[in-house]
């Protein structure tokens, strides 16, 4: 009997052992851009710290702010696990509000107008100045007209001595049928903006 009870026991241990989760770096690409079902994609470097904060760009009676947080373990899914960058934003032209999703960031949020973990080293996809070691980040962007989607990249910097991001967001085209009526204007400007920490 004594047996029997240290066989399962064993049997019990050893299916707890399989059954765990895979942790990979986040730069591992994920399997067919899926990602493997119950796996964590872990920041294992903490190339997503240093982010975190309220970044603001003036211009005149213009101003643009965005939040930015890392999130640990998140599923927008329940597929796989990611640490994640999420962000929100304001946006006031000439004096007037036009957007503010600020109040949308919360540690547990997964679903954000600013999200991803994509990190860039060095001049790959758009940054001819960029140092060969330097990392920045690729994230997708939503502005809160609802067809306009598109990428925002994140460069942190310095100006005048404060901490600061070089942000520049662009938008995919939008197909439009014809007789259908032309999409809105996105809210918030595709462009390049310089943004100090606060």
């Amino acid at each position: 009997m004594k047996n029997y009870f240290n066989i399962a026991i064993f049997f019990i241990l050893l299916n707890n052992c399989m059954a765990q989760s895979p942790v990979f770096d986040i730069m591992t690409p994920k399997e067919n851009s899926t990602g493997i079902q119950g796996a964590y994609y872990k920041d294992t470097k903490n190339v997503l710290n240093g982010y975190d904060g309220t970044y603001v760009y003036t211009n005149g009676t213009t101003s643009f702010k965005i939040k930015l947080q890392k999130n640990v373990m998140t599923s927008m899914n329940d597929f796989y696990y990611e640490d994640l960058v999420v962000g929100e934003y304001q946006y006031i032209e000439n004096g007037i509000e036009k957007v503010n999703t600020l109040n949308e960031l919360t540690s547990k949020s997964n679903i954000n107008h600013i999200r991803g973990a994509r990190v860039l080293t060095g001049t790959k996809l758009g940054c001819s100045d960029c140092r060969p070691d330097e990392k920045r980040l690729r994230l997708g962007f939503r502005d809160t007209v609802p067809q306009n989607t598109g990428e925002i990249d994140i460069r942190k910097t310095t100006v005048g001595g404060k901490d600061a991001i070089i942000v520049k967001i662009w938008y995919r085209s939008v197909g439009v049928l014809v007789g259908t009526p032309e999409p809105k204007l996105a809210i918030i400007k595709g462009g390049t903006y310089t943004m100090i920490k606060q």
